[in-house]
């Protein structure tokens, strides 16, 4: 289970990365998310913060090698992350955005499952 929390925070890290070398891609992406929950112009900024945030602390987290620690420190960004959108969202955008993230995180699992199988 651990192994799986640090390849999908790995996978996280690495698409998010991606994103930010495309300003464009990037761009898109969260042109996507704000018309996807029907953000007001009020909550723009700080969805904007709270997301550059969360890859920030996604890409520190790249960086230790520790695996427990990785797992633990992954558990306290997630869940300071989803308590920063909570806040800022409505109940109807946070369960919609909830649902995206949870579905994301499954798919990037899925997808690293595989390529570790494929690459055997």
């Amino acid at each position: 289970m651990k192994k799986m929390m640090i390849a999908l925070v790995a996978m996280f890290v690495m698409t998010m990365s991606a994103n930010a070398q495309s300003k464009y891609t990037g761009r898109m992406t969260f042109d996507q998310l704000s018309s996807y929950l029907e953000l007001k112009v009020n909550q723009i900024e700080p969805v904007k913060t709270a997301m550059a945030q969360f890859t920030s602390s996604l890409e520190a987290l790249y960086q230790i090698k520790d695996r427990t620690k990785g797992a633990e420190a992954w558990e306290k960004i997630e869940a300071r992350h989803m308590k920063t959108m909570q806040r800022i969202l409505s109940e109807k955008q946070y369960k919609k955005y909830n649902e995206t993230f949870n579905l994301t995180a499954k798919n990037t699992a899925e997808r690293m499952m595989e390529n570790a199988q494929a690459s055997r």
